[in-house]
């Protein structure tokens, strides 16, 4: 007797200062940058490996690397996505995907390879996803006769919607694959949302099966394999796994320096003041001191940070004179502006400019 199918997982709802957008849209002008690009939502252990990806076939970095392990703003990422051709270029997302191993999910990943089978790990998987990955919302289900996790939209992605889609799901099998037994690898299914190449009748020689058109990016096994006991399984390290992920989530859950840059963003051009913020959060400004310095933090970094991103955007994608960004990012004369970009980036305006221009013209 077949036992009921239980109502799907889904990972948890992003806290209030972390916008949830809808499906992709056109390109947004650089004037009105979606609100969720400038929050921390993709972990630099990606990035870097984005960054290495990269430079492996020949490509010039165009910014210095983080250098530490934390969660990144989606605006970070687009200048290597612009210097890679993403927007044109998406399917070069799926030989990215495909080269994200899995210990590089971290925490998630260790505690979705250490449960009993398939369908814990989707579970535990869900589950901790926000550790590392807000791009995305992951849910899993039974139905139909599979074990299916799902990949939906909780960024607007725009013109890099099937490159990040690609990566991603890709870069989430790879852990399934590191479970899964040869008979599973074979009844497993890749699901992506778009249309098999012109001249592709078929998907391509894999250890799985590919399907196309599909409503979301998605990865599913017969429950008959999902339900089996795995063969990486161990349940000392999933406890202690586990374990470290409830507390990461509550550290992420209560995270000042997200929501101090979420009233920033908000804020621009005319940047607040520390004690503008720490106003807006029912703060004094020495206890929002001392809360930021708790995560490493500091007001005048996030700022930086924040102005830096918006100062890059401009660049690669308007045709905006420099004096004219300077004051879109909050400074007072183009000299200033040029020298804080130079501390950010260790290179000037034009010259960073010009590594993404076209014929003179911005990159698009």
């Amino acid at each position: 007797m077949s036992r009921p199918a239980p109502p799907p997982v889904t990972s948890p709802a992003p806290q209030a200062t972390h916008s949830v957008q809808s499906a992709p849209v056109a390109q947004p002008p650089g004037s009105a940058l979606p609100s969720a690009w400038f929050e921390p939502c993709i972990h630099s252990a990606y990035v870097q490996i984005l960054a290495k990806f990269l430079q492996a076939r020949g490509l010039v970095l165009p910014w210095p690397q983080p250098s530490q392990s934390r969660l990144l703003p989606f605006l970070d990422v687009l200048p290597l996505l612009d210097a890679v051709h993403a927007a044109v270029q998406p399917d070069f997302g799926l030989e990215l995907g495909m080269a994200i191993p899995a210990a590089a999910h971290g925490l998630k990943g260790m505690a979705a390879m250490s449960s009993p089978s398939l369908w814990a790990a989707m579970e535990t998987f869900v589950r901790y996803a926000r550790i590392r990955d807000h791009l995305f919302q992951y849910r899993c289900q039974r139905a139909g006769g599979y074990a299916t996790l799902e990949l939906h939209p909780r960024v607007p992605l725009h013109q890099y919607t099937r490159f990040m889609q690609g990566a991603t799901v890709h870069a989430t099998f790879n852990i399934f694959r590191a479970i899964a037994d040869e008979t599973a690898l074979r009844q497993a299914v890749v699901v992506l949302p778009w249309e098999a190449p012109a001249g592709q009748d078929k998907a391509p020689a894999t250890a799985w099966q590919v399907e196309y058109g599909g409503k979301v990016p998605a990865i599913r096994f017969p429950i008959s394999i999902a339900d089996e006991p795995s063969q990486t399984a161990d349940a000392d390290l999933h406890a202690r796994m586990c374990k470290a992920g409830d507390e990461e989530l509550i550290r992420l859950a209560g995270s000042i320096g997200a929501r101090v840059r979420h009233l920033m963003h908000q804020g621009q051009p005319a940047w607040p003041t520390l004690a503008d913020i720490a106003d807006r959060l029912a703060l004094s400004p020495r206890t929002l001191v001392r809360r930021l310095e708790s995560e490493d933090l500091s007001y005048g970094q996030l700022l930086d940070e924040v102005r830096n991103e918006l100062a890059c955007w401009y660049l690669r994608q308007s045709a905006l004179p420099m004096s004219d960004i300077a004051e879109r990012t909050g400074f007072s004369d183009q000299a200033n502006f040029s020298r804080a970009f130079g501390r950010w980036q260790g290179q000037t305006p034009r010259e960073y400019r010009r590594q993404f221009q076209v014929g003179g013209q911005p990159a698009q």
